[in-house]
């Protein structure tokens, strides 16, 4: 049976899309999403810009530990550490997907939670009378983020396989 609807055809060659057409385009759509989403984390987790990452969270905690007017003198490198994460990822990623509410939400606990257990280790460390107390907690704190990174990127990529297929 013909369809009378317009939407329904092909303007081409003026034949109907077929359910196995529509099903064949869904399968596709939702293989470019998880090649994006791929491409995406691949980048993300790689050796360059985790390094470039934990850089910049090292120097930005460590420079507590130096005095005044050096601690703020840090924010020079940190800025050059931000603006070389900003130009990878807008000049070298395969892929430049805008982060959901969700990922944005993750990554503002996962930071947050960063932030207190750094703050509770140099508080501690300080207490125990350790020289420079942020300096270790800092040290601390990224080689804990870059050991959980791999873990972190294999959740990330089974929920991406997750969301897709549900769609």
């Amino acid at each position: 049976m013909e369809s009378d609807d317009q939407h329904d055809t092909n303007p081409s060659d003026g034949r109907a899309v077929t359910p196995a057409d529509a099903r064949a385009a869904l399968d596709d759509i939702r293989r470019r999403q998880e090649q994006s989403g791929t491409a995406e984390l691949n980048f993300g987790l790689s050796r360059a810009s985790l390094a470039t990452a934990a850089l910049l969270l090292f120097v930005s905690f460590a420079s507590f530990d130096l005095p005044n007017p050096w601690g703020g003198a840090i924010l020079l490198p940190g800025l050059l550490l931000v603006a070389v994460l900003v130009l990878r990822h807008t000049h070298g990623a395969p892929v430049r997907n805008r982060p959901g509410t969700r990922a944005v939400l993750i990554g503002l606990v996962c930071g947050l939670a960063g932030y207190a257990v750094f703050r509770v280790l140099a508080a501690a460390l300080s207490a125990g009378g350790v020289p420079v107390p942020h300096t270790i907690a800092a040290a601390a704190v990224v080689g804990a983020c870059l050991l959980a990174a791999p873990r972190a990127g294999r959740i990330a990529r089974e929920r991406l396989r997750e969301r897709v297929g549900r769609r």
